[in-house]
């Protein structure tokens, strides 16, 4: 009997062995799990080919699937497999699958017979390349499959309970609440079977897991009915502990512990006494904590920090923050010290099993007057290193002393602490020696490959290294053009005063392919000397994380290669698991691909080791906003806010947020930010192909101010800005206006387009502006150039956007019926735009009149 998988991932087996050939093939095996989903009804040929091989006309789509067919009969050995002319099924007297399996259960009412069946999510993990359509029915179908097992795995809790077993009802709700920990139904029902079988402990320590889970997710409290239990249970305890000898316990601990037992509650409800003034409801907080001894999970990695703000702990790794050293030299030397900490924390976070916090996150709390426990918290560490730096420079003898402190933050206590006298040729020997020495401190076994990481000496030009050093830290700082490029000449400087410099070639390849990749210099030469300074790197020494970081993006960013750019990441994150950019990078990678839920995990593992860095967040953010997420999306621009309140990209990409959810244009333009500061002209952290994509959404006081704008506000960006001035005076009824700014849009990118035919960026521009210009065959032939330049095959989130472009040119050019066809495309997957801001934004008027685009508009986002 042939069986198949279909739960935790996809695979077929003959009678239990492993099957070979075109059988196990991904479009083939896909077929299978599409067929074994639908039943006895079956799936059309045409529905089939949609699926698997979306872009292919009829007639070779119908051979593509018949030589599937053939395959699987001939590789299987059972011509009986499929049954049906025009509409295919698989024949359940040959092939068993666990999700059929699943399914006759529910329908005869045995729940944990499918309960059994459920092995994990529905084709977990599993892919095909360029079938949007494919991976957008496997999302609708784990996620009914999934709510179809959450319901029989309540129903079994509540005959459990119902049969007197609350044991088994508890397990039944954690199996729940282990797969949806964002259910205040799961919740609730385990804390209640908890509180049944006798173990409030256990109900109050899931009530805080719980609403970490959801502050750190969405940002929101538990269910009012989850913080009614605590409150409950808070004032059983109390009655419960009035004999004399329990009372005069509380009294004496009181004092001590009031503070610390509060914040092992969870959050909300934490707020809530905190507003309570009364004696009995602080005496209830310690008790019900005394009852669950609190101390044994208060000081757990889950605690969500002051601001609200929890990262995700990596679970299978002890986590450490390396805070900035002080620096008791000159002040001239901040950045010596900023670049030695900086070195320490990269060395340690090449250790597998350490969870290193990411320097953009770590040094935002130099000179902090908060304590070590705090830090801890905020940051989700449970232990800290942190020390000084002096640099004496008393002619050519200078000296350098390091000290050093590692403490562990639950209680405060010094695990280890040294000194360091070296001269600064011996800074590298000290790096080594500390990091191994913090490694050993935490019971970490070192393998020979993360030794040989600690123990690198990237250099012997100590000139070299202190220019290295200053371009690290300027780099460093979130996305800023001017602070890019002084680091890539201090890279430049670095390798000139040092050829056999690896790290700085490697991190001067970077720099150059950041400048072309953002536009901020498309010189010729540009990418020839940045693979120069890659292959001079790899000569030297392949072996470095960053060198395949830096070969990963010269594929990703100037080869297009994401299959390649993939390997060489992976690799580096490997090399380097504390790196919050590889796991960053690899997320982009799935994206691009429309694999959208693996994805997911690379996001939250970025923002669990770079918890206060606002790139991260802004680009987690826009990662949810193509998922049409807002709330989440909210969520991550609200934590970028609160690390830079003056953020234009995290101000704009709320409001867009907002406008995307509610389609309130009104409470949107109240959300949008000032354009009386520098900005990024391209969005980097933005769900838009650049700054003319939102011009329309601006009220009037703010179009004065972006008709003000000069191109230094945009880093130089003629172009763009010259089409965002062009839209407001379009809006504005400024007919003349408006096609001088398309004008003099069309004369700058003109240049780039004949430099860069096939940039889809450029072209996407000059459609634009011809279209603004009233030039239709030139208009469009540049937008549909600019998306065939990027097919979803190549990247499909990027496509949308190009998509969503040549719409906004047929809108211009008054193509209706055309304008919708593309937003119906942009709309059916992961991408910009959604039905809110379709009603929001006056730039979609022209189309209002039309059934078509009043139902987009009105469709749930």
């Amino acid at each position: 009997m042939l069986e198949l998988r279909t739960f935790g991932g996809l695979s077929i087996k003959d009678d239990g062995a492993p099957i070979t050939g075109a059988a196990t093939q991904r479009k083939t095996l896909a077929l299978l799990a599409l067929l074994a989903a639908a039943g006895k009804d079956g799936l059309s040929r045409d529905k089939l080919i949609a699926y698997l091989w979306p872009e292919t006309d009829t007639e070779h789509g119908r051979n593509l699937l018949n030589q599937a067919c053939y395959a699987l009969r001939r590789d299987l050995r059972e011509r009986r497999l499929l049954v049906g002319a025009s509409e295919l099924r698989l024949n359940k007297d040959v092939l068993a699958s666990d999700v059929q399996v699943f399914k006759d259960a529910l329908q005869r009412g045995e729940a944990e017979a499918a309960v059994r069946a459920y092995a994990g999510p529905f084709l977990d993990g599993f892919f095909v390349s360029g079938a949007t359509e494919f991976e957008r029915w496997v999302d609708a179908e784990r996620a009914q499959l999934a709510k179809q097992f959450s319901d029989a795995l309540v129903t079994l809790a509540k005959e459990a309970a119902l049969q007197g077993d609350q044991r088994a009802a508890a397990d039944w709700w954690r199996r729940l609440a282990a797969l949806d920990p964002l259910s205040s139904r799961a919740a609730l029902g385990l804390m209640k079977a908890l509180v049944a079988a006798g173990e409030s402990a256990a109900a109050i320590q899931h009530a805080r897991a719980h609403e970490a889970f959801l502050q750190q997710e969405m940002g929101t409290a538990p269910d009012a009915a989850v913080l009614a239990l605590v409150q409950q249970l808070c004032e059983e305890a109390e009655r419960g502990e009035s004999s004399p000898g329990v009372a005069e316990q509380k009294h004496r601990r009181r004092q001590s512990t009031t503070d610390f037992l509060l914040a092992a509650l969870p959050a909300a409800l934490r707020r809530e006494l905190r507003q309570a003034t009364t004696l009995s409801t602080a005496a209830a907080v310690i008790a019900i904590v005394l009852v669950v001894g609190a101390v044994g999970y208060g000081v757990s990695r889950r605690q969500p920090t002051v601001s609200g703000v929890e990262p995700v702990p990596i679970a299978d790794r002890k986590m450490l923050a390396v805070l900035p050293f002080e620096n008791r030299g000159a002040g001239a030397d901040e950045y010596f010290a900023d670049g030695l900490t900086e070195a320490i924390a990269t060395r340690l976070g090449s250790v597998r099993r350490l969870g290193v916090i990411a320097w953009q996150s770590a040094s935002q709390y130099k000179g902090t007057n908060k304590s070590r426990q705090e830090i801890g918290r905020e940051l989700g560490v449970q232990y800290i290193l942190d020390g000084s730096v002096r640099w004496e420079k008393p002619g050519s003898a200078s000296r350098v002393r390091v000290s050093t402190t590692l403490m562990r933050v639950s209680d405060g206590a010094q695990l280890w602490g040294d000194q360091y006298d070296t001269t600064l040729t011996g800074v590298f020997a000290v790096q080594t020696n500390l990091a191994t020495r913090v490694a050993g401190a935490l019971d970490l076994a070192l393998i020979d490959a993360e030794r040989r990481l600690l123990e690198a000496r990237p250099t012997a030009n100590l000139q070299a290294y202190d220019a290295y050093l200053r371009g690290r830290v300027l780099g460093d700082r979130e996305f800023d053009p001017a602070n890019g490029r002084k680091s890539v000449r201090l890279y430049e400087q670095a390798v000139a005063l040092d050829s056999n410099f690896a790290l700085a070639y490697d991190w001067l390849s970077v720099g150059y392919v950041w400048m072309y990749t953002n536009h901020m210099d498309r010189a010729p030469d540009l990418v020839t000397r940045a693979k120069a300074a890659l292959d001079r790197a790899l000569r030297l020494d392949p072996n470095l994380p960053e060198s395949h970081a830096a070969l990963g993006m010269f594929y990703l960013n100037v080869l297009g290669d994401k299959d390649k750019a993939l390997q060489e990441y992976t690799r580096a994150r490997r090399m380097r698991p504390s790196d919050p950019w590889f796991p960053a990078l690899i997320a982009a990678i799935y994206e691009a691909k429309g694999r959208w839920n693996e994805a997911l995990a690379y996001r939250r593992e970025a923002v669990a080791l770079d918890p206060r860095n606002v790139m991260i967040m802004l680009m987690t953010a826009a990662s949810f906003m193509d998922r049409r997420q807002f709330a989440t999306a909210t969520y991550y621009y609200d934590r970028a806010l609160a690390l830079k309140p003056e953020s234009f990209d995290a101000q704009l990409g709320k409001a867009m947020a907002y406008a995307s959810e509610t389609g309130d244009l009104s409470g949107t333009q109240r959300l949008l930010p000032d354009l009386s500061q520098k900005f990024d002209p391209t969005g980097q952290g933005l769900p838009i192909l650049q700054l003319s994509d939102v011009a329309t959404l601006f009220d009037a006081r703010r179009r004065v101010s972006l008709l003000a704008l000069t191109p230094a506000a945009l880093d130089g960006d003629s172009a763009v800005l010259a089409l965002t001035k062009a839209m407001v005076q379009r809006a504005n009824g400024h007919g003349p206006q408006a096609c001088a700014q398309f004008d003099s849009a069309r004369s700058i990118v003109e240049v780039s387009v004949r430099r860069e035919p096939n940039d889809d960026y450029y072209a996407a521009l000059l459609g634009l502006a011809l279209a603004g210009l009233g030039r239709s065959a030139e208009a469009i032939r540049e937008g549909e150039r600019a998306v065939a330049l990027v097919p979803v095959s190549k990247d499909a989130e990027w496509n949308a956007y190009l998509r969503a472009n040549l719409a906004r040119i047929y809108v211009l050019l008054g193509e209706r019926d055309k304008a919708i066809e593309q937003l119906e495309i942009v709309l059916s997957r992961p991408g910009p735009l959604s039905a809110g801001w379709l009603r929001a934004d006056p730039f979609w008027d022209p189309l209002r009149g039309s059934p078509r685009f009043q139902r987009l508009a009105a469709a749930r986002n």
